[in-house]
């Protein structure tokens, strides 16, 4: 048998098939891979291993069910008791198993490490978009209230009241049915926030605007009526200026005087029955 340019043909008489990938058997003979198991080219086994060849040993099946061919693996050199490694790394690199020439492949021999690679590849970009777009939770957590203090800086206390005081212009409603938005002048009109709070009637607020000249005992008459308080209301009520901290310190105001000359625009004012201490 000569010697080719590239690869070797098959020792076996009925064959002698060229084969570009050659495997050397234990019985010095060269064959293709399809007649390289000692029961397929009657293999000569010696009593013992020859000087410079390697004594013999069965050679491992491909894992593939159903094929009989050697495994890449199962490659044996020349030299004693060296393996030699094929081109292709012989075991599966998925799998670990090994498999023949060709069925080498991952894809050919329906790898099963190949399915859970697959899957874990899978369940890890779950994982991704788990964590940085799952759903918000249907429970949101509290926040913890933080008391806000009011602002002390004079020039921002005016720009804060500047700002409530042109909301409630756009909001207010006259105090007094008689008056009307056209024939009173805005600088002529105080705008006030009253607030409803007698035991036994729901609180109520109201944003009204009354003219400045009007007299507190004549505005008290008209924000009971405005939030509904029945003229049949025997208790004696009065209107007291809230703070920003506590109105039930406040005295109540004095219903003999203008109502501009006790409050200034934005202020609250309770409607309230009159202390104990003040009605004798």
């Amino acid at each position: 048998m000569e010697p080719d340019a590239v690869g070797l043909r098959c020792d076996l008489t009925s064959c002698h098939e060229f084969d570009f990938l050659p495997i050397k058997c234990h019985c010095n003979k060269v064959f293709c891979r399809f007649h390289i198991s000692p029961d397929k080219h009657t293999c000569v086994l010696p009593d013992g291993p020859s000087e410079g060849h390697a004594p013999f040993i069965k050679r491992q099946r491909c894992a593939l069910e159903d094929c009989q061919k050697p495994s890449l693996e199962s490659a044996i050199s020349t030299e004693v008791g060296v393996e030699t490694s094929p081109a292709s790394s012989a075991p599966c690199p998925k799998c670990l198993l090994s498999f023949c020439i060709d069925h080498r492949h991952p894809d050919l021999h329906s790898c099963t490490g190949l399915q859970e690679h697959e899957t874990d590849k899978k369940k890890d970009a779950q994982d991704i978009l788990a964590r940085h777009f799952s759903k918000p939770s249907s429970h949101t957590p509290v926040a913890v209230r933080r008391t806000i203090k009011p602002p002390t800086d004079p020039q921002k206390i005016a720009q804060i009241q500047k700002v409530t005081l042109m909301k409630m212009r756009h909001s207010a409603t006259a105090g007094d049915s008689r008056d009307k938005s056209s024939t009173v002048p805005v600088n002529e009109r105080l705008h006030i926030k009253a607030r409803l709070e007698i035991t036994g009637m729901p609180v109520q607020e109201r944003v009204l605007w009354f003219r400045k000249s009007v007299v507190t005992g004549r505005a008290l008459d008209l924000i009971s009526a405005n939030l509904g308080v029945p003229s049949s209301y025997q208790t004696p009520l009065c209107l007291i200026e809230k703070t920003v901290s506590d109105s039930s310190g406040c005295l109540p105001l004095q219903n003999d005087q203008l109502l501009s000359e006790q409050v200034g625009d934005t202020c609250t004012v309770i409607l309230s029955t009159v202390p104990l201490s003040r009605s004798n």
